[in-house]
C-alpha cells in the first residue's frame, strides 16, 4: 500500500514539522507493506534534484518537484493530510487527489481552521480533530481500524 502524507513544510513551524514522526509511526505500525511518502521525501527529492545538477534555476528546480510531488499523490493509494497549518502546496495536492478519487482521511489540531473547500469537496472523508500528538496517535489508529482499511496489520 502507498500512502502518501500531505502537509504544511516551508510556511510552518518545528512543531508542525514534529508531528510527521507521529503519523509515520502510527501508519507504518498500522499497515503491512507500506510505502510511506511523507513531506521529507518530497523536500529531499527537491535538494537531490538541486545537487545533481546546479545550473538549473529555481523555476526548473521548483517544476520538476512539483511533477514528482503530485505524481506521488496519483500513484498513492491512501491520503493522509494534516490541515492544521494553511499550505498552497497542499491544496494542489488535495485537489489532485480529488480528481482521482483518492481516500483521505485528513487530520487536524481541534482549534485549527478547517476550509469550507476541503469540506466540501470530501463529504465522506474521515476527519479526525486532535488536541495532541498522543491524542493524535490513538485517534488515527482507531479510525485506520475502525474504517477496515485494506492491508492493516491484524
Amino acid at each position: 500500500m502507498r500512502i502518501f502524507l500531505a502537509g504544511a513544510v516551508s510556511s510552518t513551524d518545528k512543531k508542525q514539522l514534529n508531528k510527521y514522526q507521529t503519523y509515520r509511526n502510527v501508519l507504518i505500525d498500522c499497515f503491512e507493506n507500506v510505502e510511506l511518502i511523507t513531506p521529507d521525501d518530497i523536500w529531499n527529492f527537491r535538494e537531490k534534484c538541486i545537487a545533481n545538477n546546479p545550473n538549473r534555476n529555481k523555476l526548473e528546480i521548483d517544476k520538476v518537484m512539483v511533477d514528482y510531488d503530485l505524481d506521488c499523490v496519483r500513484n498513492s493509494d491512501l491520503i493522509v493530510c494534516d490541515l492544521s497549518a494553511l499550505s498552497t502546496g497542499m491544496g494542489l495536492e488535495l485537489g489532485v487527489a480529488h480528481e482521482r478519487n483518492k481516500e483521505v482521511v485528513f487530520c487536524y489540531e481541534e482549534t485549527s481552521y478547517i476550509s469550507n473547500m476541503v469540506t466540501g469537496a470530501y463529504p465522506n472523508a474521515t476527519f479526525i480533530a486532535y488536541s495532541n500528538l498522543n491524542d493524535l496517535s490513538i485517534k488515527l489508529r482507531e479510525n485506520l481500524n475502525i474504517n477496515g482499511k485494506d492491508n492493516l496489520k491484524k
